[in-house]
């Protein structure tokens, strides 16, 4: 996120989606892991929140998550100048009213190159692994865990990131060696330091072995701006659907607190 490094990670008691549990329609996150980490001994809070506004054109019925809110505390420890550690709470209001807690997850954030100066201008590379505890209601799949790579540069205009993310199943006979893999990518417009406009994109390409980037596949494309205006800093995004597999339109927000 947008000078995120300046801003601790996560503590967390809300409600919203984000990223990738495997109930369709729910996720933890949604968002680019860019050059922000927790500074060594700072405790930081992010709220994640989301709602899909309009479901796939294709999606069965009767999906639980589908146009709830969702909301993820986030909690985040500084160790060392590039290692910190989270733990998310994500939840969910579904539509018809009932709140849902999907589990923990954990988290260990390595950026040992990270660019210089308050700015950390230049690139960046680093990697993010979680490990998630999943409810029954979410999902199948008891445990999971998700290695994701950071990769980027923050030039004085513009902060360019992409994200390679694989997810292994760990639990209930359905651990295998090949990861889902997924991709996600952002470029934001720096110059204004308090409101920086951008595009975030979010490509799901199935197995590794098995690459598809066809129009079966989920595909997002977000308008976002985050702004960065102490107190006040979040970012915010509408996203809309690229394929009949997508989401057609989803809402989501970061903010973030310094303690």
């Amino acid at each position: 996120m947008f000078r995120a490094w300046s801003r601790p990670l996560a503590l967390c008691l809300l409600l919203l989606p984000g990223g990738a549990l495997s109930a369709q329609g729910f996720a933890d996150e949604i968002q680019v892991y860019t050059n922000d980490i927790q500074k060594p001994g700072k405790v930081g809070l992010e709220l994640h929140l989301n709602r899909i506004l309009q479901g796939p054109k294709e999606a069965p019925p009767g999906l639980p998550f589908n146009g709830s809110w969702n909301l993820t505390p986030e909690i985040s420890y500084g160790l060392l100048p590039s290692l910190d550690i989270g733990l998310y709470l994500p939840t969910a209001l579904d539509t018809d009213h009932h709140y849902r807690f999907s589990g923990p997850k954990f988290r260990l954030k390595w950026l040992p190159i990270r660019g210089a100066g308050e700015e950390a201008t230049g690139p960046f590379l680093g990697l993010n692994l979680e490990v998630a505890r999943t409810n029954r209601s979410f999902s199948d799949l008891r445990w999971e865990t998700e290695l994701r790579g950071l990769a980027g540069v923050q030039g004085q205009d513009w902060l360019l990131a992409v994200n390679p993310v694989f997810t292994w199943p760990l639990s209930d006979g359905q651990g295998r060696g090949t990861p889902d893999f997924a991709t996600a990518w952002k470029a934001t417009y720096t110059r204004w330091k308090t409101a920086a406009p951008g595009l975030e994109l979010y490509l799901d390409h199935g197995l590794l072995n098995q690459v598809d980037l066809s129009r079966e596949q989920s595909q997002r494309l977000f308008l976002t701006l985050d702004v960065d205006h102490a107190p006040l800093v979040f970012n915010v995004g509408l996203g809309r659907g690229l394929t009949a597999a997508s989401e057609r339109w989803t809402l989501k927000f970061i903010f973030e607190f310094a303690f």
